[in-house]
Order: structure tokens, then sequence, then C-alpha cells
């Protein structure tokens, strides 16, 4: 009874106008919308950007984490996967070789079944475009080197802006 008694209370308050926190926010900042993301919707400029060269000399600081990296696509390749088992549906899945002045890295944009927010998709992009990523860092240990494998995944693609 006394849930019921406080549901009913909160959505009495939550109808007054001067309960404004109880609204969705709204952006105090000129951000576009499609710009933030993850389930809080983080402004992607929030996140750490991090050189290349960093990314690939540290790799264990940043395992699991999402970071900023820019720089230009030097080479690309798509290709059709069509193992269902991957994500249930054949899908595109693209491979970006980008270059910042310190050095280079594949990453990769699983078209459907990845985790790219934005709406602009990796085939969408040309080699010697400048582009803004927000990438996903997962670093495995090869059991027969003991070299760590860096894998990156697009959360979120854009061309730089000037």
């Amino acid at each position: 009874m006394a849930v019921i008694r406080m549901l009913t209370c909160l959505s009495i308050l939550a109808t007054m106008p001067w309960m404004s926190f109880l609204y969705p926010a709204k952006a105090s900042d000129d951000l576009p919308r499609s710009s933030r993301v993850g389930p809080l919707g983080t402004p992607r400029f929030s996140y750490e950007q991090v050189s290349i060269s960093t990314l690939l000399a540290y790799p264990d600081r940043y395992q699991m984490r999402d970071v900023r990296l820019t720089g230009t696509i030097t080479a690309m390749q798509t290709e059709i996967v069509t193992n269902r088992m991957i994500c249930g549906a054949a899908h595109e899945r693209t491979v970006l070789t980008v270059e910042d002045n310190s050095g280079q890295i594949e990453v990769i944009d699983q078209g459907a079944c990845g985790k790219n927010l934005s709406a602009l998709k990796a085939p969408m992009v040309k080699v010697g475009e400048q582009i803004d990523l927000l990438v996903q860092i997962m670093v495995t240990k090869n059991p027969e080197s003991r070299e760590a494998v860096v894998e990156t995944t697009v959360r979120f693609l854009d061309r730089v802006r000037y």
C-alpha cells in the first residue's frame, strides 16, 4: 500500500511544471544529439584523446575503455560476413587503417552487428579523409609470443571538422 501511495505522489509531482528536473535533460552545449555515446549520452568530446603510438605502447592502460583517435584513413577494406553465427545476419565489416603523426592502427567497424552509434558508417568514408573516432579497446595476449594484440572497434565515427 505504501508503494502505491508513493507512486501516486510521484506521478502527481511529475506533472507539475516546477519539477523540471524530472523532464529529459536538454543539452547546454551545441553538440548534436548524434555525437553522444553510451547509455548516459556522454559527449564523445569528453573521452580521452590518445595518440596511436601511446595506445600501441601501453595497450593495457586502455583495456576495455573507449578512447578518441584522430587521423587520416590510409587504407580500407570492406567485406560481407555471411556467417550468421556472429550476429544472426549477414553484415558488412570494414577495416580502416588510420594514421596520425605518431603511427598507424587498424580499426574495425562491424556494420549492422557493431557498436557504431553514429550516422556515418565506415563504408561511407574514403581513403585520404581525416576522421575523428571513438573506439573501444580490447587487448588480448598472443599465447605463442606473449605479445599484446590490440583490437579497436568503432563506437562513433565522424569526419574532422575544421
